[in-house]
């Protein structure tokens, strides 16, 4: 017995010796370390996010591009800025929808950003239709620029732009000059009130509309699409005002609109109807010159860009106009954009 349980003993620890021998021999391998990719912080270089195209690439057209990296100061008249890319107000002489007014001096850049400002003169009015009636309010002041150079498809555009907290409306989008076409692709109300809420429920500061307009302008007619995929919104994010972010088009063909938030694509005008169908653009053949379906055009005229912020009349018609008090808040009512850039697709 003492025989036995001597091996048995010996062989424990044997066996133990091995495996703590065993244990400091084998190497340990080291902690994956993953280096994080860094932002990319150039605007020309960020990748455009659409396609192309086969044996194509994007071409960045800087005659019409612009990052704002000067000083414009605001002034009382109509000026051009930016090397002559911009004019400090609307592309022709209107001054705005409901009790906007839109103002030279509330157009400025600065520290590398194009800023829209929001202001009110005390005792100032404007008279606006709402529902065929005519109302009058405080007017409101706000910014507008309008691009000096038109740009048609193939064509992306995309800007970074940080919109407004203000029951107003910020908006990036194009507009043909005898303004019968039009493409929006950011038009915001980043007010966080809850009044900017309209009946409905509608949470406007966590939305984001992505549409496009045809018209006739005599006897006036307008159509826009109204299903839901027009207005996106995006549980990551809350609030649209909090933050920058970039807002872009891809304007494919005269039927084919690929809107981008944040490098991402969510909505496509392919996704109304069929591929090429001039139904999801324009259904009522306002396009055509005697609104005859087979000689309707699309969205085909080269258009201005236009980056405004407006006091509408269907939100000012139902109190979504800004306080006095909140107008105090001058960098809330700002909209910024810190650059603008567009891009054609041109043979490799």
């Amino acid at each position: 017995m003492k025989k036995t349980a001597f091996l048995l003993l010996t062989s424990l620890c044997i066996s133990l010796i091995s495996c703590s021998k065993d244990s400091v021999d084998t190497p340990i391998p080291p902690p994956t370390v993953t280096t994080p990719v860094p932002e990319i912080t150039d605007w020309k270089l960020i990748p455009v996010p659409a396609d192309a195209g086969t044996g194509k690439k994007w071409e960045f057209q800087s005659d019409v591009s612009d990052d704002f990296e000067y000083t414009f100061n605001p002034v009382s008249t109509k000026t051009t800025f930016g090397n002559g890319k911009w004019t400090n107000f609307y592309h022709n002489a209107w001054d705005g929808p409901g009790l906007t007014k839109w103002k030279y001096e509330n157009v400025s850049v600065s520290g590398g950003l194009l800023e829209l400002k929001t202001t009110r003169v005390d005792g100032e009015t404007k008279s606006y239709d709402y529902g065929g009636n005519t109302l009058t309010g405080k007017a409101t002041r706000l910014g507008a620029v309008s691009s000096s150079k038109q740009i048609v498809y193939p064509v992306y555009i995309e800007s970074r732009i940080k919109i407004a907290n203000t029951v107003c409306t910020s908006g990036a989008w194009m507009l043909s000059p005898d303004d019968t076409q039009e493409i929006d692709f950011m038009e915001a109300w980043g007010g966080k009130a809850a009044r900017n809420n309209v009946p409905g429920g509608r949470q406007f500061s966590k939305t984001i509309h992505l549409s496009h307009h045809v018209f006739i302008r005599n006897p006036f007619e307008d159509y826009q699409p109204a299903d839901i995929t027009t207005w996106y919104t995006d549980s990551k994010v809350g609030d649209w005002t909090d933050a920058y972010h970039r807002y872009g088009v891809y304007w494919k063909s005269p039927t084919e609109l690929e809107y981008y938030i944040d490098g991402k694509l969510v909505r496509s005008t392919n996704n109304l109807d069929t591929v090429g169908s001039k139904d999801g653009i324009d259904p009522k053949s306002f396009t055509s010159p005697t609104k005859d379906k087979a000689t309707r055009t699309g969205l085909n005229k080269a258009m201005d860009i236009l980056i405004t912020m407006e006091d509408q009349n269907w939100r000012a018609g139902i109190g979504c106009t800004p306080t006095d008090e909140e107008i105090k808040d001058i960098d809330g009512n700002t909209m910024k954009i810190d650059w603008i850039r567009i891009f054609k697709p041109v043979n490799k």
